[in-house]
């Protein structure tokens, strides 16, 4: 009886070895070169409950690599075996830096050529798999397949704009403003990526979709400090106090600041602005002509200015071809050409000056080629439209 319990020991001793035998890390990576994603798996899941290896980085990169090839197979024989494989890779890629304790980089050689790729470069082809599914998606009109990998981008390279910025404009695209909103918030919040085109794409969701007033000023007043040459956002601001009724709120700031900051152009021009949204276009043409006597070369007020001034010759325009062809309509249509002629005269010289600090600027250009026929001054007309005609399509 004693002989057989020594026995039975011998084989429950030799089962326990049995159950703890070493995983053999170099077969996982082979299965995995071998396309047995299964088999590699098991293998490597293993290494990383075994007592010698768990700690060991080179554990944890392998098994990096075999659930990022788990995520991205085309047999659909693997494509189930765990929920979310890249997360659980990119959790071991940072498992495995954590436990790298020298200088160089993880790598794994070719086993064809021999060639070494190391970790960097694995994972910057990895990023490039999903940007390019997700592109691919895009042009085949699978939207919701192109945010879906333009988000996996940014689990790769969490701190690369590029797959917020995709995923973002996709994601508004298919009229999810909600995942757009989180993408966009992300680069300016979190990875300081800003731009006036996220701006606008935030407002507009803020201001036609969210009805969120009051976070779009917020936005609004951030992009105006980010990008003052950029009169939009003045604009915006101005329009969203008028809509949430505080115009008398907003003209009290804004003459205190430029009591304050009397040689700060960009507050008489935002003053303009106010006013001509609240229809006082003669305030609004003190206040710009303020701003551009403060800084002669600033664009914003010389070109409100000219706009402004070329839209009242417009106006009388539009009223003079209205008229009828009787004598005293006629007689009336006389007498509006001389005001006409001296609306567009006060235009030109604004207009000539926005050219100087934009050169090249079609709508410029159209402008000043009109302004010239009507004003007969054929040579100019011609010179610029020949200048039109030289600007690229």
């Amino acid at each position: 009886m004693k002989r057989l319990l020594i026995m039975l020991a011998v084989i429950v001793v030799a089962g326990v070895s049995y159950g703890q035998k070493k995983p053999k890390v170099n077969q996982a990576i082979k299965a995995m070169q071998d396309g047995n994603l299964g088999e590699a798996k098991e293998i490597i899941d293993a290494a990383a409950e075994y007592e010698k290896l768990k700690d060991d980085g080179k554990t944890w990169y392998y098994r990096a690599l075999i659930y990022a090839s788990l995520d991205t197979t085309s047999n659909a024989e693997y494509q189930n075996l765990v929920n979310d494989p890249l997360a659980v890779a990119m959790a071991s890629f940072n498992k495995a830096d954590e436990l790298n304790t020298g200088n160089s980089d993880y790598f794994l050689s070719d086993p064809l050529t021999g060639f070494p790729t190391p970790r960097s470069q694995q994972v910057e082809m990895l990023w490039a798999y999903y940007l390019n599914k997700g592109v691919e998606a895009y042009q085949n009109d699978d939207i919701e397949g192109a945010v879906y990998n333009f988000e996996r981008t940014t689990l790769v390279q969490p701190e690369d704009t590029t797959g917020y910025i995709y995923a973002a404009s996709a994601a508004q695209a298919m009229q999810d403003y909600d995942r757009a909103l989180q993408h966009y918030y992300t680069l300016i919040n979190d990875l300081n990526y800003k731009t006036a085109d996220i701006y606008n794409a935030l407002l507009y969701i803020e201001i036609q979709v969210n009805k969120d007033n009051e976070k779009a000023l917020e936005l609004a007043r951030e992009a105006k400090e980010e990008f003052p040459e950029d009169s939009r956002f003045a604009k915006t601001e101005i329009n969203l106090l008028i809509q949430m009724g505080k115009a008398d709120e907003a003209r009290a700031g804004l003459e205190s600041a430029i009591a304050a900051e009397p040689d700060n152009p960009d507050l008489y021009f935002s003053l303009g602005v106010m006013n001509e949204e609240l229809g006082d276009k003669d305030a609004a043409l003190n206040a710009y002509q303020k701003s551009v006597e403060v800084d002669p070369n600033y664009f914003n007020g010389n070109y409100n200015m000219a706009v402004l001034k070329y839209n009242q010759a417009v106006e009388l325009v539009k009223a003079r071809n209205n008229l009828g062809i009787s004598s005293a309509d006629q007689k009336k249509a006389r007498e509006m050409d001389s005001e006409i002629n001296t609306r567009l005269k006060e235009a030109l010289p604004v207009w000539e000056k926005v050219n100087e600090l934009e050169p090249n600027n079609r709508k410029t250009l159209e402008t000043l080629q009109y302004l010239y026929v009507q004003l007969k001054m054929n040579d100019k007309a011609v010179a610029i439209a020949e200048q039109l005609d030289a600007l690229p399509e």
